[in-house]
């Protein structure tokens, strides 16, 4: 294997046509630089230099190694510019998680910001539910994940995650033009205990989230139809198939077709989080990243409420972080 440093070396002798003035460049002794050719020549297996008394000049096999090692040297300068934006968050690649009501204006926005500011990092994106999310950084699969906690059904959080919370996202409920209450301010859980649900969760812990709640509320929902697809879900409330659950991040603009009326029920507040590896996993660009989501978290109007952010540590299951929006752990 050829050394890098010995490359080096005979790079500066051929641009010098001089041993002395080659060492002179590098900083290094005469004696130096003659013992680092005559390993890199017992390396290569082949005579790379011929003396003379006013210097010295390559052999055909001596221009041909330093053809490969400006090749070689420039390929290490890259790497090590690139390994400095890394660093700087200013370079690099970006695994970024988002679940799907944050992808309609949380993720978006924030990315958009991002990459105006910093172009040269690839962001990739990926759809991706809670559970799924906060495993995947664990793993380090992803460098950053929005990830979002209901009272009703706690977030279990690795103890190499950490999380930077972002917003507390009060759930609505979407009722359809003509329902009777759709004239209410304000709805409880139970004005609804009669009505038929659309529910926007598929599959996942989360799917717990409202049959939880109105038990505690006191009764059994009756879920026509589950989907994770909101355009669904609102076209079903619309035609009248139901109500269902709307959280604040898709508030930007009501649907055609449907009402929607804030919900008197805590258990139904979530926080949305952004999920890093801990300590020193974490990217840099991940920190800048996440303070593009704080910035537009507080720009989302009168339904999201930012929250500060604690003291950035480590959070572990048995832990339990306060925001204004109940419990975190």
């Amino acid at each position: 294997m050829l050394d890098v440093t010995r490359l080096r070396v005979l790079r500066e002798v051929a641009r010098h046509g001089s041993l002395t003035r080659a060492a002179e460049a590098l900083s290094f002794t005469i004696s130096a630089v003659s013992q680092q050719i005559a390993v890199l020549e017992r390396e290569a297996g082949a005579q790379l230099l011929v003396r003379h008394a006013r210097g010295a000049r390559l052999t055909e096999a001596g221009r041909v190694l330093v053809r490969h090692a400006e090749v070689v040297l420039a390929e290490l300068r890259a790497a090590e510019t690139s390994l400095a934006a890394v660093a700087h968050g200013s370079g690099g690649r970006l695994r970024l998680g988002s679940f799907t009501t944050a992808n309609a204006t949380l993720m978006p926005r924030a990315v958009s910001a991002f990459q105006q500011r910093v172009p040269d990092v690839e962001v990739d994106l990926t759809e991706i539910d809670r559970d799924e999310a906060m495993a995947a950084v664990a793993m380090y699969e992803l460098d950053l994940a929005l990830v979002y906690e209901f009272p009703v059904v706690p977030l279990e959080v690795p103890a190499n995650v950490e999380l930077s919370p972002l917003l507390v996202d009060p759930l609505h409920v979407a009722l359809p033009l003509d329902h009777p209450l759709a004239d209410r301010e304000r709805l409880r859980l139970t004005d609804l205990a009669e009505d038929r649900w659309i529910q926007g969760v598929h599959h996942g812990s989360t799917i717990d989230v409202l049959p939880r709640a109105c038990r505690k509320a006191g009764f059994e929902p009756r879920i026509a139809f589950r989907t994770d697809d909101q355009m669904t879900v609102r076209g079903l409330v619309a035609a009248g198939l139901g109500v269902a659950l709307a959280p604040s991040l898709t508030l930007s603009a009501t649907p055609s077709g449907l009402v929607v009326r804030p919900l008197s029920e805590p258990s139904l507040t979530r926080t949305v989080a952004a999920a890093t590896p801990a300590g020193e996993y974490r990217l840099p660009s991940s920190s800048a990243m996440i303070e593009h989501l704080r910035r537009v978290a507080a720009g989302l109007g009168p339904h999201c409420l930012p929250v500060a952010e604690p003291e950035r540590h480590a959070l572990r299951p048995d832990r339990r972080l306060e925001t204004s929006g109940g419990t975190y752990v």
